[in-house]
Order: structure tokens, then sequence, then C-alpha cells
């Protein structure tokens, strides 16, 4: 799922970027009573630019309905971009991940790109400054992103938190991200 919270922290938009069906559900997940509910509940520390002042803010993540154990659907990768590299600096594991802050323009150009501001990764991420000027390098080489617009339709600029996942490897096609 997808929300775009403005600068005071409350949800502007709310939409399911992508579904896993498993056994025991209906065609459609609950996406539209999911949404009303963070509209309505969620509270959020509204993004900040470069200089720290609130700006939008896209948050994503997965959310999963189990009944039992009749659910084995599994959710896809939380990454946003693949980077194919020769080698990773010692003691990065293959397949690391690092989450970066990128701001970007209304018009979906990106501008300044940061190690996430986290003090301790997610289980699934590392800290690495050297990755995450890689994955800010390869962000601002990638064109322009998709572009978000407030209630009223107006294109904004953001800042969002990326994932990008560094592979050891040939690249099977030019790296590209692939965020919404």
């Amino acid at each position: 799922m997808e929300v775009v919270v403005n600068p005071a922290g409350l949800t502007e938009s709310c939409r399911m970027i992508g579904f896993v069906h498993g056994p025991g559900f209906a065609e459609k997940p609950p996406a539209a009573v999911t949404c009303a509910l963070i509209k309505r509940r969620a509270r959020f520390e509204p993004a900040r630019d470069a200089e720290g002042q609130p700006v939008y803010g896209v948050y994503r993540t997965w959310i999963s309905y189990t009944i039992d154990n009749l659910t084995n659907a599994k959710s896809p990768d939380q990454v946003d971009l693949d980077v194919y590299v020769a080698g990773l600096p010692a003691g990065i594991a293959d397949r690391a991940r690092v989450a970066v802050a990128q701001f970007v323009a209304a018009d979906g150009t990106p501008g300044a790109c940061v190690a996430a501001p986290r003090t301790q990764p997610l289980a699934t991420e590392t800290l690495s400054p050297p990755l995450a000027r890689a994955a800010c390098k390869t962000l601002a080489g990638s064109g322009k992103l998709a572009v978000i617009t407030d209630k009223a339709g107006v294109p904004v600029a953001t800042t969002r938190r990326l994932v990008a996942r560094f592979i050891v490897g040939q690249s099977p096609a030019r790296t590209k991200p692939a965020v919404p």
C-alpha cells in the first residue's frame, strides 16, 4: 500500500499498489477498508526536505491478511531498486539492502539523496554510507520518478524512503528503479 502524507502529517491519499492472493480470500482484498482505517486513524511524522522543513512524503508498506493457516501467500520483496555490482565492501553480504531518502521535485525529477535518517536499520537492511551513495548515484541517473499529487491533483515535491538491493553479478538488463 502507498500513503501520501502531507507536511502536517495527515493522510492525503491511500492506494493499494499490489496484491498477493492466497487461498481463503475473496477475489479483491479489503483495500478500501484498509485505506479508510489508515485515513481515519494513522498518524505520521511528516517527511523532511534537505533543509529539515516538512514536505509531502510517500509511505509504502506491505499489509498481510491471514486466516489461521489457510494463507500461504508470500509478500514480494520490499525493494525499490536492484543495483548490480562487481563486488561489495568487506563485511557486506550479497543482496545487501540500504535505505535512502530521495527528494523528488514536483515534476518527478530526482533531487538530493542521502542515507535514510534512521539510527538503526530494519532487520533486512544495513547501514552503509558507500552503498547509500551508490544507490543515490543510480537513482540520480534513472530519469524522472512518478509524480505525486495532493488532494487537489496538484503535483508536489516529496521525500521518499527507497530501498536498494545490491546484487553481485551482471545485470540481466540495465539497472532501472521500479519506483511507483
